[in-house]
């Protein structure tokens, strides 16, 4: 794995939603970030050997500072728990990006953003991005109830001193709360409307289901896991093109596994598909796409794979290594 890292301090830690830590990072000499957009998300290097990626929820124009939301998992798979309980106002950390595979688009007029409990994170920034810009928005919010609704406080403070945009909440067990009802969202939107959504797995299933009805690259989503198992079922040849090598990947490998082991480096962070870190160009033959986050047209395209968890349909692939 190779990536460049930096170093930030723990400015601040707060609590905005049970279980849920909001992280204002820093450089420790004041100096300003590298630049991100709405939707880019930060690496986190635990101190127990864990790499964790979390959405930015602060406005890009912020250079100061990456504020990050951290909701406690359980159970944990280690990161999240190291997280709240280890990191403290002045604790040093190691991150690395920003990366944004969430991207607005910025010919639209007209954005819904949608959101599913901790999934409000890339969804806030990207209001706080459109609303700079004069452009109209809307966020539909879901969570359980409000006190495990991650990052209300701070929502609504942003909202309620905004000029282009609203807020939506559905509480789905509180006492007369209701839920978001996809359908009636795409029904109910302008046909130059873009659509934005980030949630659990089975949260982002409803709204790619019902967002059929629009055109795919109007329906924009990101995943916090990945909902499908890596290729590892066939054997084929990767054709490395820089080096001319030539690597077997066999059954019961990844393409990841299969270049390591040939002692090939290609970055890579979360294994599953869904950071974007070990993005690779394919000149020729046909991936067989698992991850989550090329759209369906990227996929269609096959010029680029995720290569921790995507395969090959073709008996040869030819990647720009």
């Amino acid at each position: 794995m190779s990536e460049s890292t930096s170093e930030l301090t723990v400015h601040d830690v707060t609590e905005d939603g049970r279980d849920v830590v909001l992280l204002d990072l820093r450089a420790a000499d004041g100096s300003e970030l590298p630049p991100f957009t709405a939707g880019a998300h930060i690496d986190i290097h635990t101190g127990n050997g864990l790499i964790r990626q979390y959405s930015l929820c602060n406005s890009s124009q912020e250079r100061y500072r990456y504020l990050v939301a951290v909701a406690l998992a359980r159970p944990s798979r280690g990161g999240s728990e190291w997280i709240h309980q280890q990191l403290k106002t002045g604790s040093r950390v190691t991150i690395g990006g920003p990366r944004n595979h969430f991207a607005l688009d910025n010919t639209a007029t007209h954005s819904v953003l949608v959101a599913g409990g901790i999934g409000i994170t890339p969804i806030l920034a990207m209001a706080m991005e459109l609303e700079a810009q004069g452009k109209r928005w809307e966020i539909h919010f879901s969570a359980r109830n409000r006190d495990e609704a991650a990052l209300l406080k701070m929502t609504e403070d942003f909202v309620r001193h905004s000029a282009h945009g609203s807020l939506h909440l559905y509480l789905t067990r509180s006492e007369g709360g209701q839920r978001l009802n996809f359908a009636e969202l795409f029904a109910g939107a302008t046909a130059d409307s873009h659509f934005y959504c980030c949630g659990s797995n089975a949260f982002l299933d409803d709204y790619i289901a019902a967002g059929k009805v629009f055109p795919a690259a109007q329906v924009h989503y990101e995943r916090f896991s990945s909902d499908q198992e890596a290729a590892t079922g066939n054997e084929y040849t990767l054709v490395l093109a820089r080096s001319g090598k030539e690597v077997t990947v066999h059954q019961g490998e990844t393409v990841l596994d299969a270049l390591t082991a040939a002692g090939v480096r290609v970055s890579y962070m979360c294994s599953e598909g869904v950071c974007g870190s070990c993005e690779v160009r394919v000149l020729e033959g046909t991936p067989d796409h698992r991850d989550s986050v090329l759209s369906d047209a990227e996929k269609a395209q096959n010029n680029t794979m995720m290569v921790c968890c995507s395969g090959s349909l073709s008996d040869r692939l030819v990647l720009d290594l």
